[in-house]
């Protein structure tokens, strides 16, 4: 039994699924077929990863060549490497544990940003198109927490994350700029990348933001805090 009630939110995009990995693994399969184009488009989206800044890749191969040949390549992609490659490691790890945390099911959800076909499609990709999701339009993402938030400070899930009221969110996301204005009550778990600090872009944590460097130390971090 945990030491209060509290549901976790889980980003998608390098927080489960190895989103690094999985567009080299298409850019490489567009440079095979349309030769110097992978590359260039590899490097606009990575320039953008490092700025916070989102380049829809998968968005822009639909848009130019069709929906038909983009999901012909990511059957070629998924074939060839395997879906259990585009998980991060941990990711597995850090679900089954999510299902300790609380009775009530379900105990957890992801809280995504990108276009719709695409994020649905990764989910997919790794066996997680029955999770519990949440997309939003906006990269940051203590709004849509703050509009569930109670004026006791508890927070009112909404009814396709089973509708009950819960003490606290867990948020997990690998972007500093999602957590921005969040609500009390709410632990941010900040995936980040090898090399970045707490003031990292300038910005000094909150406490309740904590970074961890991969899932294991996730799974750690809340083991302390809830059981």
């Amino acid at each position: 039994m945990t030491k209060c009630s509290v549901f976790q939110l889980i980003d998608l995009d390098r927080t489960l699924f190895d989103t690094s990995k999985f567009v080299k693994a298409v850019t490489d399969e567009v440079d095979r077929l349309k030769p110097g184009l992978g590359t260039e488009l590899d490097l606009r989206f990575e320039e953008a990863y490092e700025k916070e800044e989102t380049f829809f890749l998968l968005r822009f191969l639909r848009q130019h060549y069709g929906n038909v040949w983009f999901e012909d390549l990511v059957s070629i992609v998924a074939e060839k490497y395997g879906a259990e490659s585009f998980l991060i490691s941990g990711a597995r790890e850090r679900l089954e544990f999510a299902e300790t945390l609380s009775d009530e099911k379900p105990a957890w959800a992801l809280l995504t940003y990108g276009d719709e076909i695409d994020q649905r499609m990764k989910m997919r990709l790794i066996g997680l198109e029955d999770a519990p999701v949440v997309f939003t339009p906006h990269p940051e993402k203590g709004e849509i927490m703050r509009s569930w938030q109670m004026p006791n400070g508890r927070f009112q899930l909404p009814e396709v994350l089973g509708g009950r009221t819960v003490d606290e969110l867990v948020f997990e996301d690998d972007k500093l700029r999602a957590f921005h204005d969040l609500p009390e009550h709410v632990l941010g778990i900040w995936i980040a990348a090898p090399g970045k600090t707490n003031h990292a872009q300038g910005i000094e944590l909150a406490n309740s933001i904590v970074p961890v460097q991969n899932p294991f130390e996730t799974i750690e971090i809340l083991k302390n805090r809830y059981l």
